[in-house]
């Protein structure tokens, strides 16, 4: 992702002095590469793992221990806070996280900084806020104790950030440019925080309340976090420690998270056969030390914000960073062996090239793929537990809905067309399977015949056709086989496409 960053905001929070020629250069070795730089302002490009840097505060507190400027495990200001969030529940957005943070010394860029922080997490790992969603609050113009309830959208009335009329939650969704973007994740009911004046502050996850938003003049900061799944605390503690950066002192508010760091017990032999350098312990120390973590007696202490270390690997890859890639030697490796294709895989290749000799053109469709084109095949859903997008929820167990696809998305082109794929399958065990469907006016289920036993004649597999039936196929035009399929295609499917269509698939056994 990439992170705009004001260089002047940077080098304030920087606890040393550097050149921006040096400051590029610590950011390329960081493993955080400048993209471009514009006057003041650096584009950055931060890992996805690297969730705690995606603010400029963030990326200040990794430099100041990789330049050497501020090392070991940040000192923060933490202190239980009597900020009280009353949680009605929610059947919406039943996870919540809170915290408060006193003290932040605000501008105009750190704004703009935590705000890039806040939507480029909603993005990532809210899921474009399906999942999870944060809001920031002025505290002291909130009276505690806040409710967390649901409620109709016709009960909820308030004015969105930067509006200036009072509107109800169904004219929110159906008005502001947030509410349409978001509608879709709410029905008739949404989560709202209310204080205890019966202030409305938030539509959660759509918008905040424009009475309470966080401004040039604010110093206490109240943060929420509301999702579908557990880890609202994570997200909640990404945006107050970055505040903690700029001086802030954190409040804990049950429920949200504790900030206590976590330790991974860590072998340095371990650690070196990662790398594959023989390094000194000291070094070691003082590399992972210069990545903002604490060694005591065999664990490496790790700060609350770096969500993604759980293994002695993730330390052993800091180690490195923190040690210097541009210091590990370059080798010629000592074997002089060249690699050879699989014969599976010079097999898979050979019928392409066959294929591609009878006319046909290759293509490649996601493994990941859409429930719903699944069932233009009839095939048995395997649902990936934690999909990204609604197109990516179902591994595929057949190649000819996504055929399908692909040609019904390219109607416009010169026919005839004759496309193929190669490629896995699961059923539910992976297999390698080979498809092609042939769209034209004259297509048939004799040609598509003609194509199948010249293909399997050549290659000298024998397959027992007999009559059959098949979701994707037309009933009496249908030749089936173990580990086989081919006919025409079922009329309303053809008409996606406007042509008559006639395909086929074969499971490619090792054996073939």
């Amino acid at each position: 992702m990439i992170v705009e960053v004001d260089v002047r905001d940077l080098m304030s929070l920087l606890k040393g002095n550097v050149s921006l020629e040096e400051l590029i250069d610590g950011l390329n070795m960081f493993g955080t590469p400048v993209d471009e730089v514009e006057e003041n302002t650096i584009r950055v490009e931060v890992a996805p793992n690297r969730l705690d840097m995606l603010s400029t505060e963030g990326i200040a507190r990794s430099l100041n221990g990789f330049f050497g400027f501020d090392t070991g495990l940040p000192v923060m200001s933490i202190t239980s806070s009597t900020f009280e969030v009353e949680v009605k529940g929610s059947s919406v957005r039943p996870f919540v996280g809170f915290s408060t943070v006193h003290g932040v010394k605000f501008t105009e860029p750190s704004i703009k900084s935590i705000m890039q922080m806040q939507e480029k997490l909603h993005i990532s790992a809210g899921r474009n806020r399906r999942k999870y969603s944060i809001g920031l609050y002025d505290l002291d113009r909130i009276k505690p104790p806040i409710r967390y309830v649901d409620m109709p959208l016709d009960e909820i009335h308030f004015v969105p950030l930067d509006e200036e009329e009072e509107m109800s939650g169904r004219e929110i969704l159906e008005k502001t440019e947030k509410g349409k973007r978001y509608a879709h994740l709410l029905g008739d009911r949404a989560p709202v925080l209310i204080d205890a004046r019966n202030r409305i502050m938030s539509m959660a996850p759509v918008i905040n309340a424009d009475w309470c938003k966080v401004t040039e003049k604010t110093e206490n900061v109240f943060i929420d976090s509301t999702g579908t799944s557990p880890g609202t605390d994570a997200l909640v503690s990404l945006i107050a420690t970055s505040l903690a950066e700029r001086g802030g002192k954190i409040g804990v508010v049950i429920p949200g998270p504790t900030y206590l760091p976590k330790r991974v017990d860590v072998s340095f032999d371990e650690v070196r056969r990662i790398i594959g350098m023989d390094l000194k312990d000291s070094e070691i120390r003082q590399s992972l030390e210069k990545m903002r973590y604490a060694v005591e007696n065999g664990a490496v202490v790790v700060p609350a914000y770096r969500l993604d270390v759980s293994s002695v690997r993730d330390v052993a890859e800091d180690a490195a960073i923190g040690y210097g890639y541009q210091r590990i030697s370059q080798e010629i490796p000592s074997s002089n062996l060249f690699g050879v294709p699989l014969l599976q895989a010079e097999r898979e290749n050979m019928y392409r090239r066959l294929l591609v000799g009878y006319g046909f053109t290759e293509v490649k469709t996601f493994v990941l793929t859409s429930s719903d084109l699944l069932e233009l095949a009839g095939s048995p859903h395997i649902r990936v537990q934690n999909p990204k997008t609604q197109e990516a929820t179902t591994l595929r167990q057949s190649l000819l809905p996504g055929l399908l696809d692909i040609l019904e998305r390219n109607k416009d082109v010169e026919y005839p067309q004759r496309i193929f794929e190669v490629g896995p399958v699961f059923l539910p065990e992976q297999k390698i399977a080979i498809a092609g469907m042939i769209a034209h006016r004259d297509s048939s289920f004799a040609e598509i015949k003609g194509v199948v036993d010249s293909f399997l004649s050549i290659n000298g597999i024998k397959l027992d056709w007999t009559s059959g039936s098949h979701p994707f196929f037309i009933e009496g035009r249908t030749a089936v086989a173990k580990g086989g399929v081919y006919g025409e295609v079922r009329l309303d499917l053809a008409s996606r496409v406007g042509m008559p269509l006639a395909a086929f698939e074969l499971i490619l056994e090792r054996d073939l």
